[in-house]
């Protein structure tokens, strides 16, 4: 299959097949702040395939119990907190501020594949009381 190095009219650089295909990673990301409720920050307009996910604490929470949060894709009709999570573990929204979380894929493959129509959002757990942040989830699509 021939590729080639395409500048979009933004600027960026993206990989594209010679029927107009396009094969370049696209990223959905959302902040978190202390009044932050679970939340969805993307719908998928084709299919992509997860590639990685990272989380940055800015500023960690304070409350006693555990604070995190799980990236979740959900089908329409699905709330996001009971879609299917795209990592194993959780982000420690009680972590070292200002430091990366890479978070580990899931080892289902299926988890990883987003429909079109599919959303990937946030669920929270616990009180963030002070917990801001952001996290940010590479797309390529399929």
């Amino acid at each position: 299959m021939t590729v080639s190095l395409v500048q979009q009219d933004d600027g960026s650089l993206s990989l594209e097949g010679k029927d107009g295909t396009k094969h370049g990673v696209e990223f959905a990301d959302t902040e978190w702040l202390a009044s932050s409720v679970d939340k969805v920050f993307f719908v998928a307009t084709r299919a992509y395939r997860v590639k990685s996910i990272i989380a940055r604490v800015e500023a960690a929470g304070t409350d006693a119990g555990a604070v995190t949060a799980a990236v979740k894709k959900a089908p329409s009709g699905t709330a996001i907190a009971s879609g299917t999570a795209l990592h194993s573990g959780t982000i420690n929204l009680k972590g070292t501020a200002a430091t990366n979380q890479t978070l580990t894929l899931s080892t289902t493959s299926s988890d990883l594949d987003i429909d079109a129509g599919d959303a990937i959002g946030i669920d929270f757990t616990g009180v963030l009381t002070a917990a801001t942040g952001a996290v940010t989830v590479a797309l390529a699509p399929r």
